[in-house]
């Protein structure tokens, strides 16, 4: 032990050596303070010039070793004509004094004497001429600072940058109740003393009781789940699973109110609402041109997961739930049913396809790679696909079955099948409401009346998901899996029907139905 440590003690300083010995030799050559002055305001400009023979004056065709520069070269200015006209003789040179001011026709220009302060020692940008003739400014100069690119391509990527970067105007607020928004009566415990002054029987008074029943029990569950996951630790390579949601979370810190949005789970709606509560959104207008989700980053910015706790403890926090098994229809039903979204087929749909559906035997896998890709191009395109005999148009886009598949088998999971304990961390940030998006109307209202917006904001419902979800159609879905399918799919949202108070039952029951040969699925996995 004693020789692997001294070995490992003088590789460590051959390691180091061998660095500084690099460094050294890569280190660029030294050069003359001189050529880096200019630049520097906060050295004087006597020091970083050579003082000019003010006796003898200076000469039109003089020497480099007088002023710098080659022989017989002259100083022209940009700006003035040369009039002169070959073989005339040279002009006579003025005094000293006459240096600093310009002669008209006059082919050469004078430096002014050192003493002379330079115009431009402070400015952040020079132009090449001020750094050859550092002592001259033309009498007509106007100083313009390049701070943007000067061709016209990089002009318009830089103006679209900005434009993407800069955070929306806010729209003109009324004021709510005589107050002003984000005023310290709009503060948590304000809106919280102001909601237990209503009567006990009141609905806003049982809305609140609701609410902190199921904060109870969430907080319960979370004891009994965070023991298993570690406790959370900065000296980990990750943080653990259920703490990388918090970046998911709008926060809206002139209303002081976090809102974790679970998407097809009303997230669209709530959006809109708190963009309304800002300042940012007009009411009935649809802004069917702007991409919400890049209009919303733009206001709300995100935060970091392990500063959100700390950020958002003094606001109100809130998420709204669905029942797993329904929001994970909903998504199929919006996203992949059909191939309706050529984005999310060209993403993960003909994946699914291509890793669960039972190809003809006779198909060799390059056959299956072309008729892959005939169905891709024609979703692309966005034109019908009738492709007789292709396996991937028969139907066009996964099954409810092998979209379940997938995403029981997905390493990565999308943020629309994503469970919750990991998209909005609950057992790491504690939330004050949490709404279900069964009873959404009544417990919407009620929230709203709770932060006391009901006169500025009124809740409307977008993306809604045509068909229904009644129990026929539901099962005419969830009748397509085995239970040994659904058991596993209990299996990975077993967090999520512990803290949120879900049964898989009614799904069961539809499995059950067309499987009644199976054995009966284990429960243990939900219960309490």
């Amino acid at each position: 032990m004693k020789i692997l440590r001294l070995r490992f003690r003088s590789l460590s300083i051959l390691c180091v050596l061998g660095t500084l010995t690099l460094v050294l030799f890569y280190l660029p050559p030294s050069y003359s303070p001189s050529q880096f002055l200019l630049s520097d305001p906060d050295i004087p400009l006597e020091k970083s010039l050579p003082i000019p023979d003010t006796e003898k004056g200076i000469q039109a065709s003089t020497g480099p070793e007088e002023n710098g520069l080659e022989k017989n070269e002259q100083v022209a200015d940009p700006g003035i004509k040369d009039v002169s006209e070959p073989g005339s003789s040279p002009q006579k040179q003025p005094s000293p004094e006459q240096a600093a001011e310009p002669i008209p026709g006059d082919k050469t220009k004078q430096i002014a004497q050192p003493e002379v302060e330079h115009p431009l020692s402070n400015a952040n940008e020079h132009d090449s001429y001020v750094q050859d003739y550092p002592d001259y400014t033309p009498p007509d100069f106007v100083e313009v600072l390049k701070d943007r690119p000067a061709n016209a391509q990089s002009q318009k990527g830089m103006d679209k940058q900005d434009n993407k970067n800069k955070r929306p105007a806010r729209l003109k607020v009324s004021k709510v109740s005589g107050e002003k928004l984000g005023s310290s009566s709009m503060n948590p415990e304000a809106l919280r003393n102001r909601a237990l002054s209503f009567p006990s029987n009141s609905s806003l008074r049982i809305f609140m009781a609701e609410q902190d029943r199921r904060l109870q029990h969430l907080k319960t569950e979370c004891d009994g789940i965070l023991p298993a996951t570690g406790p959370v630790s900065s000296r980990g390579l990750a943080p653990p699973p259920g703490l990388t949601g918090i970046h998911n979370l709008l926060v809206d810190r002139t209303n002081n109110i976090a809102y974790c949005p679970i998407y097809k789970a009303a997230s669209t709606s709530w959006t809109i609402t708190l963009l309304e509560m800002g300042g940012y959104w007009k009411k009935d207008q649809r802004r069917k041109n702007k991409n919400l989700q890049a209009y919303v980053s733009q206001v709300f910015p995100k935060i970091s997961n392990f500063a959100g706790p700390a950020l958002t403890r003094s606001m109100i926090r809130f998420m709204v739930v669905r029942h797993p098994f329904e929001r994970l229809l909903s998504c199929y039903r919006d996203k992949f049913e059909y191939a309706k979204k050529s984005f999310y087929y060209t993403r993960y749909g003909d994946k699914m396809v291509r890793t669960y559906r039972k190809f003809p035997e006779h198909i060799t896998s390059s056959q299956l790679g072309m008729m892959q890709e005939q169905v891709r191009a024609k979703i692309r395109a966005g034109v019908p696909v009738n492709l007789p005999g292709n396996p991937f148009a028969e139907p066009v886009g996964p099954t409810f079955s092998e979209f379940v598949q997938y995403v029981i088998n997905a390493k990565q999971d999308d943020e629309h099948w994503r469970s919750y304990f990991v998209h909005c961390s609950p057992c790491h940030m504690t939330y004050q409401f949490v709404l279900r998006f069964e009873d959404i109307n009544r417990e919407g209202r009620e929230f709203i009346e709770y932060l006391n917006r009901t006169s500025q904001v009124e809740m409307h419902w977008e993306n809604p998901t045509q068909g229904g979800s009644t129990k026929e159609f539901v099962c005419s879905y969830y009748s397509q899996l085995t239970k040994e399918t659904i058991k596993k799919l209990v299996k990975k949202y077993e967090k999520d029907f512990k803290l949120f108070e879900y049964k898989p039952d009614r799904y069961l029951e539809c499995a059950r139905e067309t499987h009644k040969s199976e054995e009966k699925l284990d429960y243990d996995v939900i219960e309490d």
